[in-house]
């Protein structure tokens, strides 16, 4: 056997694990998987798990749409029942007279939507939008609190087109590329610690053997098959234009600045599943 073949086996054997974490959550709601798909269906950018530096840790926004330039900032809420607004806080009613008060959600998107402006240096107006996202929801609701609009899921993208057909275009427009946005990985737990990952690419080759790199911010998701007897693993990749690939890594590993503020580098091989 050849000295690469030691190398590699070398490398896997003590490839790095998932860093241990305080944020450790279920994957999504069906309810936010919807929403994505809805927004890939109609807009040309749509990020995921937007994530803001804040004191000592950071706020997340489930989507940020970017139409021409235009940036809009997205919350998902799958609450059931009829939700109702009373002072600072949402009220939820569900049948057999269950009652809850919830945390506000406009409130929470204006404070990112601050937080952003400020981290990015932006002068312009953002927009935001809550998006309910269950059908049997009922909203008592106005169409807008505080600048923020309140709709449905059936009514999203509508309204998303009528803050960027109402922005004014003459305004710097938001680079996606500086973005910051979230990373799931998930090991055999289907467990996932949160971060960011920092790469430009992620190197692999296909399968004639040519060099290829994967751009994270052009992924969706990675699924990894693990071909142990061939030292390798088979990368299923979903890209976020819809289309899909296959591709090879022998010790690849990505760069995750996690968000209790380490930077830690991740094997591959110690993966099932990525989502960005």
């Amino acid at each position: 056997m050849s000295e690469s073949f030691f190398c590699r086996l070398h490398r896997r054997l003590h490839a790095l694990p998932l860093p241990k974490q305080s944020e450790v959550q279920s994957f999504g709601s069906r309810g936010e998987e919807a929403i994505y798909r809805l927004l890939r269906e109609n807009f040309d950018c749509v990020i995921r798990n937007v994530v803001i530096p804040w004191g000592d840790g950071y706020l997340e926004k489930d989507f940020l749409v970017i139409q021409k330039g235009v940036p809009v900032v997205l919350e998902i809420k799958s609450w059931k029942g009829r939700i109702s607004a009373a002072d600072d806080h949402f009220c939820q009613d569900k049948p057999g007279g269950i009652h809850k008060d919830l945390k506000s959600p406009v409130a929470a998107t204006k404070h990112f939507i601050s937080a952003m402006k400020d981290f990015y240096g932006i002068s312009r107006y953002i927009s935001g939008i809550v998006v309910f996202a269950e059908p049997d929801c009922v909203l008592d609701l106005p169409p807008e609190m505080d600048g923020i609009a309140l709709v449905p899921a059936v009514k999203a993208v509508s309204a998303i087109r009528a803050a960027v057909k109402n922005a004014d275009r003459d305004e710097d427009p938001l680079d996606p590329a500086r973005v910051m946005h979230c990373a799931r990985l998930y090991s055999n737990g289907r467990e996932f610690c949160k971060g960011v990952i920092v790469d430009k690419e992620i190197p692999c080759y296909t399968e004639d053997g040519m060099d290829a790199s994967l751009n994270p911010l052009f992924v969706h998701y990675i699924n990894i098959d693990h071909q142990p007897l061939r030292l390798r693993d088979r990368l299923t990749v979903t890209f976020t234009n819809g289309s899909s690939g296959v591709f090879y890594n022998h010790c690849s590993s990505v760069t995750l600045h996690c968000l209790d503020g380490d930077v830690t580098r991740v094997a591959l091989s110690r993966l099932k599943t990525v989502v960005f």
